[in-house]
């Protein structure tokens, strides 16, 4: 490196090159190594990132998998399980008159428009 530095001092005296020009190209040089450090840096912290990303979704679907098991378990209970029918049952019956209700204002509507 000293060598080309020197060699490209010789070069710019020839040339008529300035000390300034040449001191930018230096600059130029040294720069190029700054921006590969920036750039592990930044595949380096990116990487960590997308580890506790990782880790936090895996924790996710760890307490998912288990709060199922918990459900499924309480489940097996015969007064939980009938409790849980009836919820179902009663939800099911609610869409059913919901619907009933529309289908019988259309009606209506239909029966009014003649």
């Amino acid at each position: 490196m000293k060598k080309f530095i020197k060699i490209m001092g010789i070069a710019a005296l020839m040339t008529g090159m300035t000390t300034g020009a040449m001191a930018q190209e230096q600059t130029q040089e040294i720069e190029k190594p700054g921006f590969f450090k920036q750039a592990f840096r930044d595949m380096k912290e990116s990487a960590r990132m997308q580890r506790e990303i990782d880790k936090a979704n895996f924790k996710a679907q760890k307490m998912e998998t288990k709060a199922f098991y918990q459900e499924q378990k309480a489940k097996r209970n015969p007064e939980t399980r009938k409790m849980v029918q009836e919820q179902e049952y009663r939800q099911k019956m609610d869409e059913a008159r919901s619907r009933q209700e529309a289908a019988q204002k259309r009606i209506d509507e239909a029966k009014s428009n003649k």
